[in-house]
């Protein structure tokens, strides 16, 4: 039922897109990893989806889960190189304890990125390169378990 609910979301989430979306020059992107971008000193989280980690403050990173998240990085940047640019900037999902400057989740802002008129997140969930993870309002569900979802591609 959760997963359902999930799924649900982030459908919603990938079919708003564009509204407010403005566009951006790709050589003023830097890729961070699959689900963070840099542009000039704001570094935005892409929200809807979540890809492995390369590295970690809290737990080590598996050399299966970084192989994959350097894939992911690289295929962001492939289709960043591709297509024409939007960025939708969008509130994060934050604790009351976010900062008044909008930023939360390790000092960054939240957007949606699409490459002409897709939605990154919808590509990369589709490549099984990323899963869904969609917030609520003022929290995020657990971090996915990138040990497990690797051992269920293997299968």
């Amino acid at each position: 039922m959760c997963i359902r609910i999930i799924l649900v979301l982030s459908m919603l989430i990938f079919s708003v897109g564009g509204l407010r979306a403005v566009p951006i020059d790709a050589a003023k992107i830097q890729v961070v990893d699959g689900d963070t971008i840099k542009i000039g000193g704001t570094t935005y989280r892409l929200i809807g989806y979540d890809t492995p980690e390369l590295t970690s403050r809290w737990r080590t990173v598996g050399p299966d889960e970084k192989a994959l998240a350097t894939i992911a990085k690289e295929r962001l940047e492939e289709l960043i190189r591709k297509g024409a640019l939007d960025l939708e900037a969008v509130p994060c999902s934050c604790s009351k304890r976010s900062r008044a400057d909008g930023t939360c989740n390790f000092g960054r802002k939240c957007a949606i990125l699409y490459v002409d008129g897709r939605n990154v997140g919808e590509q990369l969930i589709a490549e099984e390169l990323a899963v869904p993870f969609v917030c609520g309002p003022h929290r995020c569900p657990r971090m996915p378990d990138w040990t497990t979802i690797i051992q269920s591609y293997s299968k």
